[in-house]
């Protein structure tokens, strides 16, 4: 639908040759952490088929509430998992994790042909790395949300999870699992050393996880437009003409404007610049304005959504409308 020969970009395009087209972050980043192995995706599989068996159905979630009371666990409620990039995966597992002894029991209770899973050690392993790994993820996925950013801040935040994966690895290589907690604990209080093949299964998925996010959070993405966030310590791009080259080395050697750059958003230097030197503030703002992520427009929303919903009025997203947001 969005493709850049014969869809909604190319289209666009033909009426407006300079527009900016980029791909939302988060969602880069939701597709590389999506591609699991056969293996592990069978334990995401179970994990959701179990939420869902309880959450869906009202009476078995009291029940649930009330046995994990009875057990003293921390929580009492299950969280839903979608597939959806907005909501956590890493917060689904690691509860469904957390609350591990209470879903025996009260699937063991029932006769479900998953209880036996959960007193499974291979099965919690699997179960354990993920939620901790996820939770990674969604941390990440957080830092990548918010007002005011722009494509080099929220690429800075990937390119260093990416090195952060690569540490993990190494680390699951020599059989050092404290970068992963809960796998961590579980290992140790059941006093196991982790089973060979479970170890390359581990790092397998990670190496591919690696190999993802270079493939849609290129290092070359950024490399032409690193001058944007720091004109005073940068060499020259080669691919400038006379005029771009002569502005960029006015603003280098211009030590008050070097001091005013301490002190500014990037954003708003480039903005001040406007007067003085307007072909490379030009082009350092079609780099910074754009919206590196679509959060702000799925936060809108989901704002209105709810607002119509408590409001008990019927809405639909489909409708056309147009929605204004203002602080």
């Amino acid at each position: 639908m969005a493709g850049c020969y014969q869809g909604l970009q190319a289209r666009i395009r033909s009426k407006a040759p300079n527009a900016i087209w980029t791909h939302c972050i988060i969602h880069r980043e939701a597709l590389a952490a999506g591609i699991l192995s056969e293996e592990l995706h069978n334990i995401l599989k179970i994990v959701t088929k179990v939420i869902h068996f309880i959450k869906t159905r009202p009476m078995k979630a009291r029940f649930f509430a009330k046995l994990c009371e009875d057990m003293g666990a921390e929580h009492s409620w299950l969280l839903f998992y979608s597939s959806s990039r907005w909501l956590s995966l890493g917060n689904s597992l690691l509860r469904v994790y957390e609350l591990r002894n209470e879903m025996y029991s009260y699937l063991h209770d029932d006769e479900h042909c998953f209880a036996d899973k959960f007193i499974d050690a291979d099965f919690l392993i699997h179960m354990a790395f993920l939620s901790d790994l996820f939770e990674k993820l969604n941390t990440l996925n957080k830092s990548l949300q918010g007002n005011n950013t722009n494509i080099l801040q929220l690429s800075d935040k990937v390119s260093g999870f990416k090195k952060k994966v690569i540490l993990w690895k190494g680390s699951v290589r020599k059989a050092d699992y404290k970068c992963f907690p809960s796998l961590d604990k579980f290992l140790q209080d059941n006093e196991m050393a982790l089973k060979e093949e479970l170890r390359t299964v581990f790092v397998l998925y990670l190496s591919q996880l690696h190999f993802y996010l270079q493939k849609y959070f290129p290092e070359d993405e950024v490399e032409p437009i690193k001058w944007v966030r720091d004109p005073f310590n940068t060499e020259i791009p080669q691919h400038f003409n006379k005029e771009e080259a002569e502005q960029l080395i006015d603003i280098s050697s211009d030590s008050t404007l070097k001091v005013q750059f301490q002190s500014l958003s990037l954003l708003e230097f480039w903005c001040q610049t406007q007067d003085e030197y307007p072909v490379i503030s030009k082009i350092a703002l079609r780099v910074l304005i754009p919206f590196a992520t679509s959060y702000l427009c799925e936060a809108g929303f989901s704002a209105v959504a709810v607002i119509k919903s408590n409001i008990g009025q019927k809405f639909t997203l489909k409708k056309k409308c147009v929605l204004r947001s203002q602080k």
